[in-house]
């Protein structure tokens, strides 16, 4: 199973790494116009997101974090460094946004494979957890995913 995902990590990763900056940057801000849209964020009280990696070509939630304090400064914000090794948040969450490599049908995400969006998910079943990713991350054939993954409330493409 994880020489799959080690296989499925590097097919995605590759696809990704050709998206030019400009694509990247376009993509990102239509994902972020599309949560803001998709999101009740009356019922929102706190949220967690990341901190974009822009050599991997993450979407870029910024744009959204921007908004988010500029229209609801009442929403607590908690923005997570790029750093696998950090220790997941002990606080719970109405909402987290979570950033993938690539999903299936069933909102199974693929990441990075260090494990800390699987701990931090399981530890935080209350929240509407939302992936973000390009449409080119669609895995049509499915994800290996074991029973300790959780599948994702929503993805956002650009599509």
């Amino acid at each position: 199973m994880d020489s799959d995902k080690q296989e499925l990590r590097q097919r995605y990763k590759d696809t990704r790494l050709s998206l030019s900056m400009p694509s990247v940057d376009a993509k990102s801000l239509e994902i972020c116009r599309k949560v803001f849209r998709e999101v009740n964020w009356a019922k929102i009280g706190s949220m967690c997101s990341y901190t974009p990696i822009e050599q991997l070509r993450e979407v870029n939630v910024k744009p959204l974090h921007d908004t988010l304090m500029y229209k609801f400064p009442k929403i607590k914000i908690k923005i997570l460094e790029s750093d696998k090794h950090q220790v997941p948040p002990k606080a719970k969450f109405d909402l987290i946004i979570v950033p993938l490599l690539a999903f299936d049908k069933e909102n199974y995400r693929l990441g990075w494979g260090g494990g800390f969006y699987d701990r931090f998910l399981a530890r935080q079943p209350q929240a509407l957890k939302i992936g973000l990713a390009y449409w080119n991350g669609f895995a049509s054939e499915g994800l290996p995913h074991e029973p300790h993954d959780i599948p994702l409330d929503m993805i956002i493409t650009e599509r």
